[in-house]
């Protein structure tokens, strides 16, 4: 296609008349030689933004009224929707102290302008002509009709092609953790284990291996990303997430600081010591925390731990493992019979019921 200029030709026209890299009044390159001209045109304070407001409709006027309201309609667009402004976004793959200006953006909107559309003939990419270094490419009908920001690109080989498809699918799934993001999280929650455990140099072993794991799960979970379609289904209400399952929510420290009590207590009486985990009864007391609601004038108090350990003696409770228990059981609103409801607070409680 370079050595033929009439193909070529008529290839650039084509492209051009769809997508967009410029202003619609603009008639050549607009070279942004300072900060002041690269700047965001600013929108009047009585202005309505164009995203908001109803477009032109061409059957309320004749065709040339149209075509002028459709023009101004679109520039306004433009600016509002795809001129570009850096932000944390663009640099977020840069290391601590690496530059973050027009050269180093990952979305490649340095500024630069290029007059008319040309072949590279090292790779054979078609480079598109782009009189406004700071507007992204958009095609004027999509962008009319979607009146939000739009990225119009140019697909020509299958390389290209099968990057693209890639790209959309990693970007509306975001299932997979990256590798190098994951070692980044790895590192962080070794040098804070590090950092734990010279502050507290008496801490036990197999406490410091929990402390670490959960210091790794929080760091590799804190790097996951939504997808764009995950948020808005969340903001029309269908919800963050799809599934097939319903799943209980499972409060694992809790039961992990009661064990650690209990091995400690254990580990006291093994030495001669005595041990302060029994109450009266013989019955293993642990120091967990409980869910206190009040609503309607009513006070209802709850705890996962205490759920499991007091759980009923009968054949259905008692020879669940925690795991299974937490799987298998509900928790449901009612009223214990108790003989006098003056000195009994906690008539207002829970039941377990099994599913």
């Amino acid at each position: 296609m370079a050595t033929e200029n009439g193909f070529s030709g008529k290839m650039f026209e084509w492209l051009e008349s769809i997508i967009s890299c410029e202003l619609p009044y603009d008639t050549g390159p607009v070279p942004e030689m300072s900060a002041e001209q690269a700047q965001k045109p600013l929108r009047d304070a009585q202005e309505m933004d164009p995203r908001l407001e109803t477009p032109p409709q061409a059957a309320e006027m004749d065709e040339v009224s149209f075509k002028h309201e459709f023009t101004e309609f679109l520039s306004r667009l433009a600016v509002e929707c795809n001129w570009h402004i850096h932000n944390n976004t663009c640099f977020k793959h840069l290391k601590n102290g690496e530059q973050r200006d027009d050269t180093t953006c990952r979305m490649r909107l340095d500024g630069s302008t290029q007059d008319v559309t040309t072949i590279d003939l090292e790779t054979g990419s078609i480079e598109l002509r782009r009189w406004r270094g700071c507007v992204n490419n958009f095609t004027d009908l999509i962008l009319f009709l979607m009146q939000c920001n739009t990225d119009t690109q140019f697909i020509g080989s299958g390389e290209a092609a099968k990057a693209t498809v890639f790209y959309t699918t990693e970007y509306v799934t975001k299932s997979d953790l990256p590798l190098h993001i994951g070692l980044q999280a790895l590192d962080y929650a070794t040098k804070m284990y590090e950092a734990n455990a010279e502050a507290q140099p008496s801490m036990a072993v197999d406490k410091g291996e929990r402390n670490l794991i959960t210091k790794t799960v929080n760091a590799i979970m804190g790097k996951q990303e939504m997808s764009h379609q995950q948020v808005m289904s969340y903001l029309v209400g269908g919800g963050d997430y799809y599934a097939s399952h319903t799943f209980h929510v499972f409060k694992w420290f809790e039961f992990v600081n009661a064990m650690q009590k209990l091995e400690d207590q254990t580990l006291l009486i093994e030495e001669g010591g005595e041990s302060s985990a029994e109450d009266e009864s013989g019955q293993t007391e642990f120091d967990d925390q409980v869910t206190v609601s009040i609503s309607a004038g009513k006070l209802e108090i709850s705890s996962d731990l205490q759920d499991y350990s007091l759980r009923p003696s009968d054949i259905h409770f008692d020879p669940l493992c925690l795991w299974e228990f937490i799987e298998s059981t509900v928790k449901e609103k009612g009223e214990m019979d108790v003989p006098n409801d003056n000195i009994n607070p906690m008539k207002n409680t829970n039941c377990m019921v099994e599913q």
